[in-house]
């Protein structure tokens, strides 16, 4: 659209210039355990375990989904083992026998390991729900503020 008197109309360079700031205020960078295992970790073997390979993935598969969400990434992991390193297979069957000995094993080498930049790995990701969660913070303040006064 063209304005009278053949000026250009800057209403679509406001619009594209609000899209970039929304889009670059939206991507986040996030900071994740990789997903295959150490060679350190894959190559202990703990007491009671079968196979070392396969024990050692499943510790850390649990580390992956469960315990990097837990602990923030740049301070050391609890000494105190949490209930949620456990194997999921191990969980609920017959007999089930916990091996703690080889829980505390692998617990101690993925605090070892958890400090080493080279098991992590850098994401970005596109989030776009922060607007609305910034407006309902703001309108939760401000009603509150309305019943004080």
């Amino acid at each position: 659209m063209r304005p009278s008197k053949g000026r250009i109309s800057l209403w679509p360079v406001g619009v594209i210039g609000f899209v970039l700031v929304l889009a670059a205020l939206s991507i986040t960078p996030m900071l994740k355990l990789k997903s295959e295992p150490p060679p350190d970790f894959v190559a202990l073997h703990a007491p009671g375990t079968a196979a070392k390979g396969a024990a050692a993935a499943a510790y850390w598969e649990v580390a992956v989904r469960v315990i990097q969400w837990k602990y923030n990434r740049a301070s050391s992991l609890p000494e105190q083992m949490p209930e949620e390193f456990r194997l999921a297979a191990d969980v609920g069957q017959p007999g089930h026998t916990e091996d703690r000995a080889a829980r505390a094993v692998y617990w101690a080498k993925l605090r070892e390991e958890w400090l080493r930049p080279e098991n992590w790995h850098t994401t970005i990701s596109l989030d776009l729900s922060w607007p609305v969660r910034n407006a309902k913070s703001m309108s939760h303040d401000v009603l509150e503020f309305i019943h004080q006064s």
